[in-house]
């Protein structure tokens, strides 16, 4: 019989949903505020145990006899969240991760503690583990420039280990596909990282703004599939204005239609289809820069973003957000992560929309992933694979069960978003992410969006072939370390 997992999310989002609702009604929560949130999602999960099978459910439960399962953790942008919770603080994360915890080592009776670093000191850890065969962590959590550990042949793939199965849905499979060299995978990432989940990039807009030109809140283009980079380059023609009117656009005093940080631009690449490799017969990764798609999609984005003059901010990222937080920008590229932070005390409305697709045709809203997201990697010199694996595993599926359907509601009961639409489109935004092998591996060329629109630079067909002859040859260096460690 087929097991079915999201029909368990389904009624925990309509139950939270309600709740969430409830608190932002009454004076506006933030994130941190809503914390009978984590109530709700126990209370919920044991009544869809009773008829649903659950994610955790699932994993072999097995009795580790209190062994400690010790976790080091990126401490990049605070992503330590996403392991260490050492008590109940009424943050809706902070205690959802504890329950969490707590709710593992009660199933496989074990004892989880986790310490933090800089992500390169954790990869360099991994590396170090393997050479001199010892083991201080069972997880390490670092970001995805860890395919460094990768290729020093430092790491197990993940694939490989019987005590976990990482086509669960629980697993990000766009990471596990996209980032396999010759079928193995050694960085994966997915619910066991809330914080992962939150660089999903989105496209913020100002109801107010839009309002006032009496232009209609793009809802219904968004979820009929008609939400596309054309579109929005249409909307968001003519509304950069000069409103001091000193002939010179400044972020600091004028109007624009849209507001990006830098990395903004890859984002909008990669939502409209953009993509820099294909694959062999062999499933390996081959260069494919100067495609007929690839030359369209910058089309289309240097005529949303530089003919329609938004604001593109090439070094100051917390002025990218605050333009469209004091309410000078009606669009705004952004990861769900960074809303919160950043637009907390933003006086006006927002409603989330997904990044806008090519063109009508393009089946599913993509969203990029940055290499900073969360990935794990697990050192060869890992003593038992089975404790590691069930741990690992639990951890992935009971987050799937009670944290992230929690997620897509904290992100859109923001006090500023207040509309159901917006949750929905969280749900819509958050399970199609890319993971370009070009851009995660570092490979000249993954930039190219960010490199062309910093100078303004229509001239993407030059860029890419001055760039070719050194990424073909990165990449097959990536593919022969990876297969030579396998």
């Amino acid at each position: 019989m087929k097991t079915t997992f999201r029909s368990i999310s389904a009624v925990l989002f309509a139950a939270l949903l309600i709740a969430l609702l409830a608190a932002c009604g009454g004076g506006g929560g933030t994130v941190s505020d809503v914390g009978a949130v984590s109530d709700t999602a126990q209370d919920v999960t044991d009544a869809a145990e009773t008829g649903t099978t659950s994610a955790l459910s699932t994993i072999k439960q097995e009795d580790f006899g209190g062994k400690d399962f010790r976790i080091i953790s990126t401490n990049q942008d605070n992503r330590h969240v996403d392991v260490v919770a050492e008590e109940e603080n009424g943050a809706t994360l902070n205690d959802l991760v504890y329950r969490r915890n707590r709710t593992i080592e009660e199933m496989f009776n074990v004892k989880i503690s986790a310490n933090d670093d800089s992500y390169s000191n954790i990869t360099s850890m991994a590396i170090k583990s393997s050479q001199a065969g010892d083991n201080p962590y069972d997880l390490y959590m670092t970001n995805f420039t860890g395919h460094s550990a990768a290729t020093a042949g430092a790491l197990i793939a993940w694939n490989t280990l019987d005590s976990m199965d990482i086509s669960k849905p629980w697993w990000d499979q766009g990471a596990i596909n996209e980032m396999a060299i010759g079928g193995n995978s050694y960085l994966i990432t997915g619910d066991i990282s809330p914080t992962c989940l939150l660089t999903s990039e989105c496209i913020l807009f100002n109801k107010r703004l839009l309002e006032s030109i009496g232009m209609e809140q793009p809802y219904d283009e968004a979820f009929g599939g008609t939400w596309t980079i054309d579109l929005m380059t249409k909307l968001t023609a003519d509304l950069t204005s000069d409103l001091d009117g000193d002939g010179v656009l400044s972020d600091k005093t004028d109007l624009y239609s849209f507001s990006l940080w830098f990395d903004g631009s890859t984002a909008l690449f990669y939502g409209a289809g953009g993509y820099l490799c294909t694959r062999d017969a062999d499933n390996m990764p081959v260069l494919a820069f100067s495609t007929e798609k690839n030359i369209s999609v910058y089309e289309k984005m240097f005529k949303l973003i530089v003919d329609n003059r938004a604001n593109y901010s090439k070094s100051d990222h917390v002025q990218s957000f605050n333009v469209f937080k004091e309410g000078r920008a009606y669009f705004l590229d952004i990861t769900f992560q960074k809303i919160d932070t950043f637009l907390r005390d933003m006086n006006d409305d927002f409603g989330i929309l997904p990044l806008p697709k090519y063109d009508e045709a393009q089946e599913n809203y993509l969203t990029n992933v940055s290499g900073a997201g969360t990935a794990i990697i697990l050192p060869k010199s890992t003593p038992d694979l089975n404790f590691a694996g069930r741990v690992i595993d639990g951890m992935a599926a009971a987050s799937y069960d009670t944290i992230t359907p929690v997620l897509y509601d904290v992100i859109a009961g923001t006090k500023n978003v207040r509309d159901a639409e917006s949750s929905d489109m969280v749900q819509l935004i958050i399970r199609n992410r890319v993971y370009d092998p070009i851009r995660m591996y570092n490979i000249p060329g993954g930039d190219v969006a960010e490199d062309l629109m910093k100078q303004a630079s229509p001239d993407i067909v030059s860029y890419f072939a001055g760039k070719e002859e050194a990424a073909k040859a990165q990449l097959q260096k990536l593919i022969e370390a990876f297969l030579a460690v396998q």
